[in-house]
């Protein structure tokens, strides 16, 4: 009986040391899964951090000069392209009188445009303002190099817009972007 009541206790014994066991290995677990998500939050943390210092994410423009001016190419080429193929249009011989109109009214449409937005950024250039100027239809969005602007450059380049373009207030957008 002693033997039966020994080896009762050995059994509970091993059967605590089991479950001890799986314990320890659930907080293993537990505690590798927390440290593999608290290295991915700690490098992603570290990644924004970085970001937010100044550094520049890849295939960003790192100088805000060089973006206007690389920006300013690409619209003149499309423009060139636009017109180019309004153009064509208005040169086939092929075409009936009314497409051929239509082209011509698109070909004023656009160079219209295109002086008016290099009016505005022409004025406000001589304001102290860089800026991106945008016509669509009737509706303006003017594109600002600076971290901030006043009311009253805001109101400057509303009046300009307005004057110019023949847009109404409530359809100008003023987006400054840091330098």
């Amino acid at each position: 009986m002693k033997s039966d009541s020994v080896m009762r206790r050995f059994q509970e014994s091993l059967e605590v040391t089991r479950s001890a066991k799986k314990q320890i290995w659930q907080v293993l677990v537990f505690l590798l899964i927390v440290a593999g998500l608290l290295y991915y939050v700690s490098t992603r943390a570290l990644d924004v951090v970085r970001l937010g210092t100044g550094d520049i994410p890849a295939g960003a423009v790192e100088d805000g000069e060089d973006f206007f001016a690389e920006f300013r190419l690409a619209r003149e080429k499309v423009q060139k392209e636009q017109m180019d193929l309004v153009k064509k249009v208005m040169e086939d011989k092929t075409a009936s009188p009314e497409v051929r109109d239509e082209a011509h009214l698109r070909y004023l449409t656009l160079v219209d445009a295109l002086g008016k937005e290099l009016r505005i950024e022409g004025i406000l250039k001589a304001k102290g303002l860089d800026s991106l100027v945008f016509l669509s239809g009737d509706s303006c969005t003017v594109v600002v190099r600076t971290t901030a602007l006043s009311e009253k450059e805001v109101a400057q380049i509303g009046d300009a817009v307005k004057r110019i373009a023949k847009v109404s207030l409530q359809n100008i957008t003023v987006i400054p972007t840091p330098k």
